[in-house]
């Protein structure tokens, strides 16, 4: 029986899912390239799936561009307003009161 060695190199290629990450990149594009074939043939159906994946890479490029996404060294934006949402009334229940017209007015005047 051989001894088994550990400091032989191992046969398997162990690279923490980065074959998969490539696999699922290389079979996306050939799907999308198919995809945009079978737009040119004239099948309008996909034409959202071919115009939705760019835009999304835009947008997500474009925040990126702009700042977006807050890093751990970043602190968060105080909110609008000091942070203070309005409360309602406790006697509206939180429901839209109609204001009561004044006894001046007359009722058939617009407001």
């Amino acid at each position: 029986m051989r001894p088994h060695r550990r400091d032989r190199p191992s046969r398997t290629r162990d690279d923490a899912g980065g074959v998969w990450i490539v696999t699922g990149l290389v079979v996306g594009a050939i799907v999308y390239a198919g995809m945009v074939t079978m737009l040119v043939a004239g099948f309008t159906p996909v034409t959202p799936l071919v115009v939705i994946p760019p835009v999304l890479i835009a947008l997500i490029g474009a925040n990126s561009l702009l700042g977006g996404g807050r890093g751990s060294g970043r602190p968060r934006s105080r909110p609008a307003g000091g942070g203070s949402a309005p409360v309602p009334s406790p006697a509206t229940n939180g429901r839209r009161v109609e204001p009561v017209p004044s006894a001046t007015e007359e009722p058939g005047e617009p407001r």
